[in-house]
């Protein structure tokens, strides 16, 4: 969320508009006017409503935008008529406590894709569709670099059968409570000498733009930014079809897509695009999705979702 809401505050700010941005303690990576707020717990949300309301008044924005459902509640408060708050993605099992909270408020709902949207839609809440953006990727850190980085072994093709067709050389970037079950797993199958778990790294987007292929294999998702990402940057996307995902990626059009939870099948794909010619069919239709989140495109659907907040017309016209 906060990498979306510093594009989206740069773009805007591109088209002429006045921007402020509330946000708690922390780093935040944003080139316009912040004004900072408590952290929100359940200990703190006395002080956080009141902080959001003085800024508010303080800055007296014609939109109040926040992001997260949890919002909403507080955003109601700081001025409901002109308040939208986004969901960036939400847990299926969960949506239907979120979705009552936001509902109950008034205030207007946007939704990350059509996955989002469609999940609170099963639950009662209806939102309008405000993509995410992406800016374009940085050059990539390059092929032999990578290798090297990471200690992997040089592979002409990016993906070799092993055992259920597993790709033969990969990093795994990121953290989290998962990351020691992920280091078991890799030690378990045996793939030492393949795999890299290596954490958060603040170049990950330049080690993404050097891969082959992008492997996604979540349970769920918003609007997942490192699929577009990797089609900003002409790299084919291997993922599972949950929500949010299934909505950026067409199957064989522009990624190739595996059930949720099937680690053969999706070795299958994986194992798919070691073909070329296949990585560049898809990566040039992945090209075009990727530019229709360009931070002016979204910038300016933001926009035109403001004002008709502002004239009372948030769901017009009729959404299927």
């Amino acid at each position: 969320m906060q990498v979306q809401v510093g594009l989206l505050a740069r773009a805007l700010r591109a088209a002429g508009c006045d921007v402020a941005v509330a946000a708690g303690p922390g780093p935040i990576d944003v080139d316009v006017d912040v004004v900072r707020l408590p952290s929100l717990s359940a200990r703190t949300t006395g002080a956080f409503a009141a902080a959001l309301r003085r800024a508010a008044a303080e800055v007296a924005p014609d939109v109040v935008h926040g992001h997260g459902l949890r919002l909403a509640p507080f955003l109601a408060a700081a001025g409901r008529r002109r308040a939208v708050v986004t969901c960036h993605g939400i847990d299926p099992a969960r949506a239907r406590g979120g979705a009552t909270v936001a509902r109950l408020t008034g205030v207007a709902v946007a939704s990350c894709g059509q996955g989002p949207r469609r999940v609170l839609g099963s639950v009662g809440l209806r939102s309008r569709v405000l993509d995410n953006a992406v800016p374009p990727m940085p050059a990539p850190t390059g092929r032999a670099d990578v290798l090297a980085r990471f200690e992997l072994p040089t592979a002409d093709l990016l993906v070799r059968a092993l055992a259920h067709a597993r790709i033969a050389t990969a990093i795994l970037l990121g953290g989290g409570p998962l990351l020691p079950e992920v280091e078991r797993t890799v030690a378990r199958e045996g793939l030492e000498g393949r795999v890299r778990v290596v954490g958060w790294l603040d170049d990950a987007r330049e080690v993404l733009a050097s891969a082959d292929v992008c492997a996604l294999a979540s349970r769920w998702e918003g609007q997942p930014t490192v699929v577009l990402e990797a089609m900003a940057a002409s790299v084919a996307v291997a993922a599972t079809a949950c929500t949010g995902t299934v909505d950026t990626v067409v199957d064989a059009e522009s990624g190739l897509l595996a059930p949720v939870g099937d680690a053969v099948t999706l070795g299958a794909r994986l194992a798919r695009l070691a073909d070329p010619e296949l990585r560049g069919r898809l990566t040039s239709t992945g090209l075009l999705t990727a530019q229709a989140h360009a931070p002016a495109v979204v910038a300016a659907a933001h926009l035109d979702a403001y004002e008709r907040l502002l004239a009372g017309r948030w769901l017009d016209p009729p959404l299927p």
